[in-house]
Order: C-alpha cells, then sequence, then structure tokens
C-alpha cells in the first residue's frame, strides 16, 4: 500500500467514527509505550484535539473485510477540547493530554512513520508502508503549541492589577 492510499485509509477511518469529520485536519500517531495506532484529528476553531484509535491489521485490510481501520474491540474516541482539557505538555518525545475526568493520554507524532501495511511486494510476511507526513506533522505541532499557548493564557498572572475605584491611601 502506498503512502497517499494509506492516507485515504485513514481519512476513511476517522470519518467511520467522527461526526463533522470535514472540519478536522489528520495526523497518524501513536501512543507512548504501546505504540497503539491514532488516527489525530485536529481544528484550531473551537480549538479541539480528537483521538481516534485506529487498528494496524485493519488499516492494512488484513482482516479482508475493508473495514477502514475500525475495529469494534477499540476504546471509543476520545475529544479534548476547552471544556474538558486539564492538562497538555510536550515531554521532548511525546504530548500528553489530560482530561478533567483524569483520562490521560501520551502520544507521539513523527514525519515518516512506518506503518503495518498488508502483504509485502513479494506476498510473504507483512510489508510496511512508510507515510509521508512531515507538513502535517509540522502543522500539528504548532496546533499543539498553540494549544498549550491557549490554556497558559488562562492561568498568566498580569504583572500589575488595576482595580477600578479601589481607594488609594494618600
Amino acid at each position: 500500500m502506498d503512502g497517499e492510499r494509506l492516507k485515504r485509509v485513514l481519512r476513511a477511518c476517522f470519518e467511520a467514527q467522527v461526526m463533522n469529520h470535514g472540519d478536522y485536519s489528520l495526523v497518524y500517531g501513536r501512543l507512548s509505550g504501546s505504540g497503539s495506532a491514532l488516527v489525530l484529528g485536529y481544528r484550531h476553531s473551537p480549538l479541539e484535539l480528537v483521538m481516534c484509535p485506529a487498528d494496524e491489521r485493519f488499516l492494512a485490510g488484513m482482516d479482508g473485510a475493508g473495514h477502514g481501520g475500525v475495529a469494534p474491540t477499540l476504546a471509543p474516541v476520545s475529544s479534548v477540547g476547552l471544556t474538558n482539557v486539564a492538562t497538555v505538555a510536550d515531554t521532548g518525545t511525546a504530548y500528553q493530554v489530560e482530561t478533567v475526568t483524569g483520562v490521560r493520554t501520551s502520544f507521539e507524532v513523527v514525519g515518516a512513520p512506518r506503518i503495518l501495511a498488508g502483504a509485502s511486494s513479494t506476498g510473504i510476511g507483512s510489508g510496511t508502508a512508510v507515510l509521508e507526513q512531515r507538513q502535517d506533522a509540522e502543522d500539528f505541532h504548532r496546533f499543539m503549541g498553540d494549544f498549550m499557548d491557549t490554556l497558559d493564557g488562562f492561568y498568566r498572572v498580569p504583572d500589575t492589577v488595576d482595580f477600578p475605584g479601589a481607594l488609594v491611601a494618600q
């Protein structure tokens, strides 16, 4: 499977699980630790990140049914926006996102991930495809920086506070 076809399959996986899916830019990511696949949808207005689990066996079409990456046993889609985010952090190698309900997810996004893509060209064993998403990954990293800056802005304490009508000692 080539990279462009893989992008179409990732889009189909996301669209099958998310309403108003056309509003989102997409990037492929992996959960830290387990390495499970995610299709990450993000948008700037309203500021939102949607983490959509994907099963690589289904992405590769190895199930024979062409489910577009959607596996019935996967965890539910998780949406994080300004109304339910507790923290967002860049650990240097991954992002960690936590919601106000305590759901914490760590994931990484790279520019050219190698993804299981069905049988190799020899027909023996499993093949992989490199998903060329460097520009998408850079845009996603900018989005995450904006998300963190927006949250920081909510907690920023001004240097001086001017209270209108405050009594001033003379």
